[in-house]
């Protein structure tokens, strides 16, 4: 009952950045990128589609290839199904991510509990480390994806350090296991591998070789989940702007210095790190809450240090605290080591798995007592470090100095306040204290940083009714050319320029721009397209010439384009001209132009291009599967669908290649004569992932088996002898 009311308070204290700003957690990759494709993706399921690829959201279209989507977690489904239920999706991301705030306070609850904390000290730490700076602001307001992983890690945590002592059974860590790993975020699966790592270690040093065998075997089972999720991004990275992306460098992005964390506890605290903004952040990405530092002072450091001194305590307590240490210091190298190492980039990402083992160790010692003696001497150094905090946020951003001002009075404040509680009513009351603290601290931040946002600055749509009223009526698919930086605000708001996947939640049938993780590298550079669907202003021009002398039709029909929409601040001939031939105005306004086709393109389904000698005579088309009839002396069929790894192709039944051909689109061979051509999507070696998986879910029923059998032996074994 304690971990679900601590769950529950913390996702009534996730509305607090909501009240005070409605659009707090529906800001960068949020409404780009993942909001939007979780409502598509959902509204599909809905109608009982399962999509692993969407042709019609192009370079974003690839869902199991993107991994990010975390097709195969079933709780990631079910929040795309609740995704798919809300117009306002601003609302949808509040709610999904409170849910995940709330789950990542339980599971540290649980998880300090496990480690020996108290049960006030373990409250504390779970109400607390969900609204630490990066958390919070970088990861549930933008970065979804981030903040499931930390979640998923931390209740793996919890569950696999039970495993090794014992207390649970191999199939609830392994399940748990998988659900952290497929959820689609790399950190998680990078974390599921520390956390076994610093776990396997402390039983190695215990010599504890059996419950080492079972933890290793259950987390190697939970790790295949990791094929299904991750093999289709790492088999198509040849195709994706992700290719190269090998090696250790240091190009110092969202890189933080080792001496950030001293301003942990200053809430106005702006470190200084290269990020998007400049080489100051604009969010405390480092601060993890008001208190962790004024309150050391106050641990009990005699006790502490006599209790480590003693053998006796080190044997029983100190070995199990080997695995937190080891885990430590694993994400303490990570936090400030190089910014790119592989596919894994900006390591600010992992303070907060680092600031995760602080407030463990914390709750450990607050478990322990406070101290309450040399009262002046402890609340001088409190002041002292209040202060300190002060000057490094002053030091940051001297132009914030009264924000900064107001920030230590009020941290100070409330340090009295926690003080008083704690002489007057007790260890509970502290705990209470610090928590209300944690709301008023984050309610402020949060009022202080929206205050910086400028009247009439972007702010997208968040409304599938605004987003829908634009685009009601465009035809077939749609291209967009814009670039961001050329686009007014008001076009933004009114929705009738989009970026990245927000026409994806909106009545239109598909569209070439689309936001990508990975991207398709031949198509983006033929188009001039970057990673949410910009565009250059030569696009135009190249639209309406022929791709090549082998395709001879405009590149606007190659791409099966019905609704073309040009900004006027990209293309400004456009606001004048006449429409090209076979095309007419639909809209024109002072900032766009909708230009649609006189008619319907002569080829169905989504075939775009056939050679001369492939007649083709009818297509039957689903998002993963076109069947096509074609006659004639032989030839190539070109399909409006990017050539991922994972298509295939038959032709009566018999294997022919499916290839990339001009700009990346799918095209197949055809022999003469009368035929049917299948093209087939399915993610690259699925049947093995999954037959894996499935494998390893066998081998951890009998695991689980087995290790009940053992455990059981053993306490009879040792009942036996205490008789």
């Amino acid at each position: 009952m304690v971990a679900l009311a601590v769950a529950v308070t913390a996702a009534a204290i996730a509305t607090v950045p909501r009240i005070v700003y409605d659009r707090f957690y529906y800001g960068g990759d949020m409404l780009e990128s993942f909001v939007p494709s979780w409502h598509r993706i959902g509204t599909e399921l809905l109608a009982g589609r399962w999509l692993t690829v969407n042709p019609d959201a192009w370079i974003g279209g690839n869902y199991a290839g993107e991994a990010a989507y975390g097709l195969y977690n079933p709780v990631n489904l079910a929040n795309y199904i609740l995704a798919a239920t809300f117009e306002n999706l601003s609302v949808a991301a509040f709610v999904i991510m409170a849910e995940f705030l709330a789950l990542f306070a339980l599971a540290t609850y649980l998880l300090c509990r496990e480690y020996g904390a108290r049960r006030g000290p373990a409250i504390l730490a779970g109400l607390t480390i969900p609204f630490s700076g990066f958390t919070l602001f970088y990861e549930a307001a933008g970065w979804p994806s981030g903040m499931m992983a930390v979640a998923w890690v931390t209740l793996f945590w919890w569950s696999a350090l039970r495993l090794s002592r014992g207390r649970t059974n191999p199939l609830v860590t392994f399940v748990i296991g998988a659900l952290t790993v497929s959820m689609g975020n790399p950190y998680a699966a990078l974390g599921a591998v520390v956390v076994l790592l610093g776990i396997g270690i402390g039983l190695l040093v215990a010599r504890q070789f059996f419950r080492l065998l079972v933890l290793v075997i259950t987390g190697a089972c939970a790790g295949t989940a990791a094929l299904v999720t991750y093999l289709p991004l790492f088999l198509s990275v040849d195709v994706t702007t992700r290719a190269g992306s090998t090696g250790i460098f240091n190009d110092t992005f969202l890189q933080p210095q080792i001496g950030g964390p001293a301003g942990m506890s200053s809430p106005s605290y702006l470190p200084v790190i290269m990020t998007f903004g400049g080489p100051v952040e604009v969010i405390p990405s480092l601060y993890l809450a008001w208190f962790v530092l004024p309150l050391l002072p106050w641990l009990p450091w005699g006790r502490i240090r006599a209790l480590f001194a003693s053998a006796g305590f080190r044997r029983a307590h100190g070995r199990p605290l080997i695995s937190l240490v080891v885990i430590a210091v694993v994400y303490f190298l990570f936090t400030f080591g190089p910014s790119n190492v592989g596919m894994f980039r900006w390591p600010i990402r992992l303070v907060e798995y680092l600031y995760l083992c602080v407030v463990i160790g914390l709750s450990l010692a607050l478990s322990l007592g406070i101290a309450r003696y040399r009262v002046r001497h402890r609340a001088t150094a409190s002041a002292v470090l209040i202060a300190l905090g002060f000057y490094l946020a002053f030091a940051s951003s001297p132009a914030l100095t009264l924000r900064h001002t107001l920030f230590a009075l009020l941290v100070a404040a409330l340090c009295m306040l926690a003080y008083t509680a704690w002489r007057t009513r007790g260890p509970n009351a502290l705990v209470a204290a610090l928590v209300l603290g944690t709301v008023v601290v984050t309610a402020a931040q949060v009022w202080s940083l929206t205050r910086d946002v400028e009247r009439g600055s972007r702010v997208d749509p968040a409304s599938t009714t605004v987003l829908s009223a634009q685009t009601d009526r465009y035809q077939g698919t749609v291209l967009q050319l814009a670039d961001l930086d050329d686009t007014s605000h008001e076009d933004v708001t009114a929705g009738r320029i989009l970026f990245g996947n927000e026409i994806m939640a909106s009545s239109a049938e598909g569209s070439v721009n689309a936001y990508t993780g990975i991207g398709f590298t031949e198509f983006q550079e033929a188009l001039c397209m970057d990673y949410r669907g910009a565009v250059c202003p030569g696009v135009y021009g190249a639209l309406w010439q022929p791709v090549n002398a082998d395709i001879p039709i405009p590149l606007i029909d190659y791409l099966r384009v019905s609704t073309l929409v040009v900004e006027h601040g990209l293309v400004p001939d456009v606001a004048t001209a006449p429409p090209p031939p076979g095309w007419h105005v639909t809209e024109r306004s002072d900032s766009r132009t909708v230009l649609q086709r006189d008619r319907p393109l002569p080829l169905p389904g989504r075939v775009s291009f056939a050679s001369e000698g492939a007649r083709v005579l009818s297509s039957d088309t689903s998002a993963a599967t076109e069947t096509v009839r074609v006659a004639g002396s032989g030839g190539t069929v070109s399909f409006a669908r990017l050539a991922w790894p994972g298509y295939s192709a038959t032709v009566d039944g018999e294997p022919v290649d499916a290839t990339a051909g001009w700009h990346g689109l799918l095209e197949v061979p055809v022999p003469p004569g009368d035929h049917e051509l299948v093209v087939t999507f399915r993610p690259p070696r699925q049947n093995l992932s999954v037959a894996a998986f499935g494998a390893a879910t066998v081998v951890v029923l009998i695991l689980s088996v087995v290790d009940a059998v053992v455990r059981r032996r053993k306490l009879s074994a040792a009942t036996t002898r205490t008789r």
